[in-house]
């Protein structure tokens, strides 16, 4: 694949580039960075071709084994040490960002006005371009220490140490990081799954004390929300079915969070359910043994 030449070289910034078994995406990552900056892959140990693609490109690789996401202080902190300019990009092997968009981010970081650059990504759902549909806002390109990821957790993106009036804000309708999300509903499912492991660890108990219709109440509203402001007032609806089911994997993520938030909070693992369920199976095959397995006096 060639690399194109015209672009706005900068030596104040790394492009790092989170993969794991991306041999089949990789080459357009490398593709759209590498012109414009240095290029550090941080790879999760993959099984496939990833790194030797890496390496064949000149680009430097950093082995690092993640805990299901990468913006964990230990991850933060050892690409920090292995990046060797003052401004860093966070990105991903399924994202791609234009040259005039990649100019602007070049213009911002070699300004000498601002510490971090704060950009928009958009979807790409089903091959399908879904508009502002859970589209985001990330300080996804900022110096090494503008950004203190020590107590971060998942879905969130560190503290800035730096004041707001030194955060460029780049204009989203112009500017934007492209999202290719690949995945079909099989495999999108699992990795919510994963994600949501992970990310109910860390839940408060948002319904705790609540009665089952107030928290249904808060469910549905919540669900319904996510669904007008993204299908209809942020245009996800142009992109037909693709932006329709993108917004119903999302509600289904909302749901499934908060189910393993309930179990969490009532200590429900398989062998809890498992044991409530062996109480209950005794008590139907012999109503004269209590769930302690004692056998109860025969009545007179």
């Amino acid at each position: 694949m060639e690399i194109a030449k015209t672009a706005r070289r900068s030596d104040a910034i790394t492009f790092v580039v989170f993969t794991y078994n991306e041999e089949k995406r990789l080459e357009w990552a490398i593709k759209n960075f590498l012109p414009w900056g240095r290029l550090l892959v941080v790879d999760n140990y993959s099984e496939d071709r990833t790194v030797e693609i890496a390496k064949s490109y000149g680009c430097e690789v950093l082995l690092n084994k993640n805990a299901g996401w990468v913006e964990d202080a230990v991850t933060v902190s050892r690409v920090k040490a292995a990046v060797q300019t003052e401004w860093i990009y966070w990105g991903f092997a399924d994202e791609l960002v234009s040259a005039e968009t990649l100019d602007a981010i070049i213009a911002a970081v070699e300004s000498g006005k601002h510490s971090i650059v704060n950009i928009a990504r958009k979807n790409h759902y089903y091959g399908k371009f879904c508009y502002d549909a859970f589209a985001d806002r990330l300080n996804r390109i900022f110096r090494k220490e503008a950004i203190d990821f020590s107590n971060n957790t998942i879905h969130l993106f560190g503290t800035p140490t730096v004041p707001e009036s030194s955060i460029c804000f780049l204009d989203s309708k112009r500017h934007y990081v492209h999202h290719y999300i690949s995945y079909v509903a099989k495999n999108y499912c699992n990795v919510m799954d994963r994600y949501t492991d992970t990310q109910a660890t860390g839940t408060a108990d948002r319904f705790s004390g609540l009665s089952l219709w107030k928290t249904m109440f808060f469910l549905f509203a919540r669900s319904a929300k996510l669904v007008v402001w993204n299908l209809l007032l942020r245009g996800g609806y142009k992109a037909g079915a693709a932006g329709l089911y993108l917004v119903l994997e999302n509600v289904y993520y909302q749901w499934l969070l908060n189910m393993k938030d309930y179990e969490r909070r009532n200590g429900l693992s398989v062998a809890e359910v498992e044991r409530l369920n062996d109480a209950d199976r005794g008590k139907l095959l012999n109503p004269d043994v209590g769930v302690s397995g004692a056998i109860r006096p025969a009545m007179r």
